[in-house]
């Protein structure tokens, strides 16, 4: 009885599941999947597989029902066991594209695409810079966007994204289960979505002013001063449309920061703020 409840919440993956309800939910790219049961990270997996070709002919993903030693901003551990997702896609940006779109923003784009779905399960979900959503002040979900260049051009984007679902989770965490209970949306159908924020990003993308509101909109930020890169008090003040985090110095004036050694401290309870800002619709 225990091997069968055991199965029954962690359900065997498969890409048929994932690619049927990536239709049900609307993609309209051609993804090639590959599905594996445990692995240290899908980072490298997929990048393997965009080298040996498989990015070149659109867009690929490897998702895995659990990892080993998923990694999060900077190497730090992520804890992914089963019953979260946890999968890396990467795609091409054809030449004609890459002057479309800003593509340094990519992963604010991921994260409103996520926390849009997300929002439309009836949660509310802020941004942590430079790349956490946040549900009641606890860690719902991780992303690390990636480019590849050629010559200072993009060739090639990727994200990878673990998403907390009903699986276990540490201190500080939050997973979708303990807040929706049987409202739950299915393992494969979160899949689904976390690719299907890919797509979308693009589409945000090509506006990078709406994107940087939107997210900013969303963006948590603690109400008192906090150190900042120089040790001195700052305020939070907003996003640049790359994705740069704008502090408010004491003296009045203002500095960009960009991910790196510094980061933004733990949540606080009672520090989220966040309200919706729409974007254009798939058809913009």
């Amino acid at each position: 009885m225990a091997i069968q409840a055991m199965a029954h919440r962690y359900p065997p993956l498969g890409c048929g599941a994932i690619a049927a309800a990536l239709r049900s939910q609307g993609a309209t790219w051609p993804w090639r999947l590959r599905v594996v049961s445990t692995c240290a990270s899908t980072e490298p997996l997929v990048q393997h597989w965009a080298r040996r070709g498989g990015g070149r002919h659109g867009p690929c993903a490897v998702v895995a029902r659990q990892q080993r030693h998923g990694r999060g901003q900077r190497g730090r551990p992520w804890w992914a066991p089963p019953g979260g997702v946890w999968l890396s896609a990467a795609w091409p940006l054809p030449r004609s594209a890459a002057a479309q779109v800003q593509t340094e923003g990519l992963g604010l784009a991921v994260a409103v695409a996520v926390m849009e779905w997300l929002e439309g399960l009836g949660l509310t979900v802020a941004f942590k810079w430079p790349n956490d959503i946040l549900l009641e002040e606890r860690k719902l979900a991780g992303l690390l966007a990636h480019r590849q260049l050629r010559g200072g051009t993009p060739q090639q984007l990727g994200v990878g994204l673990g998403l907390n679902v009903a699986n276990a989770v540490p201190a500080g965490a939050v997973a979708l289960r303990q807040q929706l209970g049987t409202r739950t949306p299915s393992l494969t159908r979160a899949q689904a979505a976390a690719l299907l924020a890919c797509e979308r990003a693009m589409v945000f993308l090509k506006q990078p002013d709406a994107l940087a509101q939107a997210c900013q909109a969303r963006l948590w930020r603690p109400r008192q001063p906090l150190p900042g890169p120089t040790g001195a008090p700052v305020h939070v003040v907003g996003l640049t449309p790359s994705g740069g985090l704008q502090l408010r110095q004491q003296d009045g004036g203002t500095v960009v920061v960009y991910s790196g050694p510094w980061r933004l401290p733990a949540p606080r309870l009672g520090h989220v703020q966040s309200s919706m800002a729409p974007l254009p619709s798939r058809q913009d």
